[in-house]
């Protein structure tokens, strides 16, 4: 059997005023043909479960292109095409037998309504409709019909935080594989609420709501049939008009009546809707009660500003109202803001001069951040993630400064970078236990990677990313949808 295996993964955020342009993938890995088979064979991202897959199998690889961009905006245009095109070029002319594609299933692009159904469009041009085409995509995907009737089988992520990229590559092979036999009658199905659902409160590893959904799900794929139940609850900021939660069942001929499996994980999740609230704090309110909790670090989570969640990384909204509120304790923050790296590496190390710090990109809640600060250090700005969806992968958030102003650190970096624990901060030798105050820019990884710290805050800031989602300035998803509107009944799409 010639299996075609390859990965194109991007997550938009249609509240962001970020764009990205094809530096932003060749910034994480950008492997094309039998590089992937190189660089991605003893890995940990989806490719690297597949591979471990086929090698079992004996069979023949036929390797695309593979890429993950992370998050942000939307892809350029001109760069969505390139990409594109990478990835079919491994198809032309070629005869294979399955497909096997990792996709994020939230990717944006202006002019295009759903990137990844026009990448399986091209897909199915080139393979015809009976070859088996699988695709894993991260748990916030956008599911529609029209995604759907272009797969044989879909899987999705179970945990979240990410931690399962490889699993998740290893069960999208094997699904593949069973489909591709001449028996298999391999068939998926959907079902989905009118309902978003804030990630910071959407954790599967604690005792949480959503770690009860995942065991639902996985004692569903006990019963004789059903290969597959994925969630996926979109993430909320990248809006559409049929945005939502989304269950995805895939089974054979074995499996019993699944339309009512289905019906049952949509009732469950639509009657717990309001666990799904976050607990989120203002910085006062943070800063107030930490004071019971002594030791370093205390974290506090500018979610809102999270690149792993789209936004542009250049918020100083905490950072002003820390200063506002005439705190002496030791803060440390990141900052994207490529102009004052610049500034700072022309006046050089122990220089001390005001700088406008911050809100460059992301303008509509205020200006920089004026400060006096020291150039203490500077970065290449490399880095290895040590988990999540990127895991054993280098990546680079460009040259960077640290600055100290007083009691007060930054890191300002050239380039937004996915944050998954406290790498970013590591590689430049900043070690969060000797801050009484971190700033961490994600919405749900830092309650995994630092639980260790001494407390941990979620902020309701301003931002394109803000966990408390009836604040955000909603324009093409279609009402009724819940946290905005609410129902006895549950709300469909």
């Amino acid at each position: 059997m010639k299996i075609a295996i390859g990965a194109l993964l991007y997550e938009g955020n249609s509240f962001s005023l970020g764009e990205s342009g094809i530096d932003q993938f060749e910034n994480n890995y950008f492997y094309q043909g039998d590089e992937i088979i190189e660089k991605l064979s003893g890995g940990d991202v989806e490719l690297s479960g597949a591979l471990a897959v086929l090698k079992e199998a004996a069979c023949e690889i036929q390797p695309l292109f593979a890429t993950h961009g992370g998050c942000g905006g939307s892809i350029r245009e001109e760069a969505f095409q390139t990409l594109k095109s990478n990835l079919l070029a491994g198809l032309a002319g070629e005869k294979v037998d399955g497909v096997y594609l990792a996709l994020h299933g939230a990717m944006l692009c202006k002019n295009i309504a759903h990137p990844e159904v026009e990448i399986l469009q091209e897909v199915r041009k080139r393979v015809g409709p009976n070859v088996p085409v699988v695709i894993s995509l991260d748990l916030h995907a956008h599911i529609t019909p029209e995604l759907l009737a272009l797969c044989t089988a879909v899987v999705g992520y179970q945990h979240y935080p990410h931690d399962d990229t490889f699993e998740t590559g290893v069960r999208g092979m094997r699904l593949l594989i069973h489909a591709m036999q001449p028996t298999s009658t391999v068939r998926v199905e959907m079902k989905k609420l009118a309902m978003l659902i804030s990630p910071t409160a959407a954790s599967t590893h604690s005792p949480t709501t959503m770690r009860d959904l995942y065991k639902r799900c996985r004692a569903l794929e006990a019963l004789p049939g059903i290969l597959a139940v994925s969630y996926f609850p979109l993430t909320p900021w990248a809006e559409y008009p049929d945005g939502g939660t989304a269950f995805v069942l895939v089974a054979d001929e074995k499996a019993p009546p699944t339309r009512p499996l289905l019906d049952d994980l949509c009732r469950h999740l639509w009657d717990i809707r309001d666990r799904f609230i976050p607990r989120l704090f203002t910085l006062e309110e943070a800063l107030n009660d930490s004071l019971s909790h002594p030791g370093n670090p205390i974290i506090l989570s500018e979610m809102s500003d999270a690149v792993g969640a789209g936004s542009t990384g250049d918020s100083v909204s905490v950072l002003k109202a820390y200063i506002q509120q005439g705190r002496t304790e030791t803060l440390l923050v990141q900052v994207v803001d490529p102009q004052v790296v610049e500034q700072a590496t022309q006046y050089g190390i122990g220089s001390n001069n005001e700088y406008q710090i911050g809100h460059k990109v992301e303008v509509r809640n205020g200006g920089p951040a004026l400060l006096r600060a020291e150039v203490v250090g500077f970065h290449s700005g490399e880095f290895t993630y040590t988990g999540g969806i990127m895991a054993g992968i280098t990546s680079s958030v460009g040259r960077s400064v640290v600055l100290k102003a007083g009691h007060i650190t930054l890191f300002v970096t050239s380039k937004p970078a996915y944050e998954y624990g406290a790498e970013q901060y590591s590689a430049a030798g900043l070690e969060l236990h000797n801050y009484r105050y971190v700033v961490v820019k994600n919405p749900m990884n830092y309650r995994k990677t630092l639980a260790w710290a001494k407390q941990l805050y979620a902020l309701d800031s301003p931002g394109s990313a803000r966990a408390d989602l009836t604040k955000l300035e909603w324009m093409r998803a279609a009402r009724p949808f819940y946290p905005i509107d609410d129902s006895e009944t549950p709300l469909y799409r």
